[in-house]
């Protein structure tokens, strides 16, 4: 069983000075691999969100495709070929690649147990009780990598792993971020395993509903910021049930 959920609300920042959400999210979760995407455009460039938009939707529907492909690379090998792939969409925008500046967060699990995620710039990705990914950022606490920068081939991380039982996921842009890290702890905030396992006992729908409502009564009063959010739930499917008896029925025989 699969699912992701999604969201994305527009920051009041944004809103003041008429900019468009820049921020964008996506998630697929078909059989046999589901897959979440995030993205958070440069404010810096007037037209980020369109790359963010691209970038997102085509990492969604392309990880479950070539998931097989990539698991097979090693990592450094993996992150070549999603930057080569991600570059070849944000050049089909007919825009430049400084104009494309946008932060990519990933993350795709195989129903066999196997997962994969990227990562470039700020923002998190969180397991129930774990940071799996952190935000680096640049020379200054307010700079950061990006997908099509040109320091992108050494700052973008892939990782790789298996787990036998469920995978529970958590995507955040930095205008979400800080608020669900434990930063004296180091470790996710009691909100994100609750996110996390939701997704796992309700519809995709149910969890987007409560993913927006977070958004907008929650995070929006903590930060001016764009904000996101991706969820992924992924666990083995179940054993089909079967009533065939095993072998032969043994003779039946009626008492002596």
């Amino acid at each position: 069983m699969m699912k992701t959920a999604v969201a994305v609300r527009r920051g009041t920042s944004h809103l003041l000075r008429g900019a468009p959400c820049q921020d964008s999210a996506a998630g697929t979760s078909q059989r046999p691999c589901a897959a979440v995407a995030l993205c958070d455009g440069a404010g810096s460039r007037e037209h980020s969100e369109l790359a963010a938009q691209r970038l997102c939707t085509w990492a969604a529907e392309w990880l479950p495709e070539a998931f097989d492909e990539l698991y097979a690379l090693e990592e450094d090998d993996a992150a070549t070929a999603i930057l080569r792939e991600g570059l070849a969409q944000l050049d089909a925008l007919a825009m430049t690649r400084d104009e494309c500046l946008c932060t990519f967060l990933a993350f795709a699990r195989h129903e066999d147990g196997r997962w994969l995620m990227a990562h470039i710039g700020d923002g998190y990705i969180f397991a129930p009780d774990e940071v799996l990914s952190y935000p680096e950022n640049g020379m200054y606490a307010n700079e950061t990598y990006f997908f099509s920068g040109p320091h992108a081939a050494e700052h973008l991380r892939v990782r790789k792993g298996f787990d036998s039982g469920a995978t529970a996921v958590l995507l955040t842009s930095d205008g979400c971020g800080d608020s669900l890290y434990d930063q004296p702890a180091d470790r996710p905030s009691p909100a994100v395993r609750k996110l996390c396992l939701g997704l796992g006992s309700h519809t995709e729908e149910e969890a987007r509903e409560a993913l927006a409502y977070n958004l907008s009564e929650v995070f929006a009063g903590r930060s001016d910021d764009d904000l996101s959010l991706a969820l992924l739930w992924c666990a083995p499917p179940e054993p089909a049930f079967s009533t065939d008896f095993p072998g032969e029925m043994p003779e039946r025989r009626d008492p002596e």
